[in-house]
């Protein structure tokens, strides 16, 4: 349903090279599919703190979460870069040596295979939008599970 928000033909969405007409587009299709949606963000995030060891803290954060309040028991992350990947399948088996999750998998996964990968960007854009003002997506927002992760702590 989300290729028919853009007439462009593009591999996958990306909400910052999107319009404002297709983004108030694509964010109903999204609420009718009635999933739930986590969002985890990293705090502050003003370049003191490699991007890389953000992601970590919010995964580390939000797989348990996944695993043991959503009983999700697969996770399909997009794609990165191959080493990037390797990284994030190795601290997901350190977390999982240390019992922070039992038996959520991590797996990958190019984005342009498969377009419920877009959704996690569209969210996260519906929401900046709204909190700065550009856009107002509030009754998705309001609907967001949304936890933060502190950098400036551990």
């Amino acid at each position: 349903m989300l290729t028919t928000v853009t007439k462009r033909h593009v591999p996958k969405l990306h909400w910052r090279d999107m319009t404002p007409s297709e983004k108030r587009k694509s964010i109903p299709i999204i609420e009718r599919l009635a999933l739930s949606h986590i969002v985890v963000a990293a705090i502050p995030l003003d370049g003191s703190v490699s991007s890389e060891r953000a992601r970590r803290k919010c995964l580390e954060l939000l797989l348990p979460v996944l695993e043991y309040e959503y009983g999700v028991n697969r996770l399909v992350l997009e794609a990165r870069e191959s080493h990037q990947d390797d990284r994030d399948l190795d601290f997901a088996r350190g977390i999982r040596s240390r019992h922070i999750i039992e038996t959520l998998r991590v797996d990958f996964k190019p984005g342009n295979e498969d377009a419920r990968l877009w959704i996690p960007d569209q969210v996260l854009g519906a929401l900046g939008d709204t909190r700065n003002g550009t856009m107002d997506f509030s009754p998705m927002v309001a609907s967001l599970d949304f936890r933060t992760v502190d950098l400036r702590t551990s």
